[in-house]
């Protein structure tokens, strides 16, 4: 039987960047027979075998184990609890252990969901630094080698309050952000959550991410300090999408099989780990499936190839429900393939993208943006980064992707033939004046 294709792993342009592997949520040990999800992590780690070269680093983005009841209650049973890590450890997860790299990990609500878990994770996983805020000692913690600053963040942590894991994620941003002060002099900075803080294909409920009321002044942080990305987990898909400059990137594959067709939703997600280069010039990535194929690649700050970008320029404008500001067509479409618009007494940004193989457009909703004085308002669209690959900023302000329910982004073959623009201001596109 002939040996394996090795896949190529993206590099770091500099001497000082790294490269590495993340995924999250195997869920091992699930009380239903046939859901498969040793079988996707299994599949999973065949493909991280394949990288060449190997990744520096792993990091594994929690719900390890299926740590529930047959009955999906929390698991109060110590003992059993210890014996679900004593099992899973040295068998399905043996192959990470076997790159023989390191490996930054943090719970997730599987994971530890009651105090006597969180004092069994601290049992299996002594090696974890035990250097995070009061009462979140081998859960929370960060750790710095060289350039490198990880900071891992147990989203559930008991002190926090929650009377349970899935009310939502929740996080001691002051702590993070004296970390992040601490090691200002870190060239790359990565935060791990189990929870995205920005939601994901629509799921948008409070225990599929982390509590605004947490996440907002937690991800001022990120942003304050300009984190080079938030990796997370939690939904079973691939996402990466930009707030305020500041990727977060969602890694959900390993196994778990949840949601419609056993992801959130398939077929459009997949069962997936995602294989990451950062240096300065920045972070790029590629997602590869169980057949180690390489579904989706991506790169932040944007790449000057594969993406549009227009900018809109005016001044004062008088009210109106709505303003269209450029529209893409293709002869014989029933709607625009692209539609940018203003649309509100208090106007909001709204971008609709059309693929003929669809019935309806999809829409992307952006900031309010003060037509009653002078404006620069700049969109763009990389339908490499999926849903989270439509952008908007506003005058000279870092880019933040649009929100949307769907699972992809601009999907349909080729861009528009003909545009349509705005006589009330000045359009320009990254290929000219339109």
């Amino acid at each position: 039987m002939s040996e394996p294709t090795a896949l190529r792993s993206l590099l770091p342009r500099d001497e000082q960047g790294c490269h590495f592997v993340a995924y999250g949520d195997c869920c091992i040990g699930p009380p239903e027979p046939g859901r498969g999800h040793e079988e996707h992590l299994a599949a999973v780690h065949r493909v991280m075998h394949r990288l060449d070269p190997r990744p520096q680093f792993a990091c594994f983005l929690g719900d390890l184990i299926w740590g529930l009841t047959p009955d999906h209650g929390p698991n109060y049973d110590g003992q059993s609890l210890r014996q679900e890590w004593a099992d899973k450890l040295p068998r399905e997860m043996k192959p990470l252990a076997d790159l023989d790299v390191p490996v930054f990990r943090i719970p997730g609500n599987h994971d530890t969901m009651t105090p006597v878990s969180e004092a069994v994770w601290r049992e299996v996983f002594q090696e974890i630094p035990q250097n995070g805020p009061e009462g979140q000692e081998g859960l929370t913690w960060f750790d710095r080698r060289d350039d490198l600053l990880v900071i891992g963040i147990s989203v559930y942590a008991m002190n926090m309050g929650s009377p349970f894991t899935m009310m939502g994620g929740r996080v001691d941003h002051d702590w993070v952000d004296r970390v992040l002060t601490e090691h200002s002099d870190a060239r790359l900075k990565f935060v791990l959550g189990h929870s995205p803080v920005h939601p994901i294909n629509g799921y948008n409920a409070p225990k599929w991410g982390m509590l605004p009321e947490f996440g907002e002044p937690f991800w001022e942080v990120l942003v304050r300090h300009d984190v080079t990305a938030y990796l997370c987990s939690h939904v079973i898909a691939f996402d990466v999408q930009v707030h305020d400059g500041v990727p977060q990137i969602t890694t959900g594959g390993a196994g778990t099989s949840s949601g419609p067709g056993g992801c959130m939703p398939a077929p459009a997600e997949y069962h997936h780990c995602v294989q990451l280069a950062a240096d300065d010039l920045g972070l790029r990535g590629q997602v590869i499936d169980t057949q180690g194929t390489v579904r989706e690649q991506f790169q932040w700050p944007l790449p000057r190839d594969g993406v549009m970008e227009w900018s809109f320029k005016s001044e004062a404008l008088s009210p109106r429900p709505s303003r269209v500001l450029l529209a893409g067509h293709c002869e014989q479409e029933a709607f625009p393939r692209i539609h940018v618009s203003l649309d509100g007494y208090q106007p909001r940004l709204n971008v609709a993208l059309y693929d003929p193989t669809d019935l309806y457009p999809n829409s992307w909703h952006g900031p309010e943006v003060d037509v009653g004085h002078p404006f620069e308002l700049t969109v763009a669209i990389d339908p490499g980064m999926g849903p989270g690959g439509v952008l908007a900023r506003v005058g000279n302000g870092p880019y933040s992707s649009l929100q949307t329910d769907v699972p992809h982004g601009y999907k349909a073959k080729g861009w528009p033939e003909t545009w349509e623009t705005s006589t009330e201001m000045q359009v320009v596109t990254n290929s000219g004046a339109l």
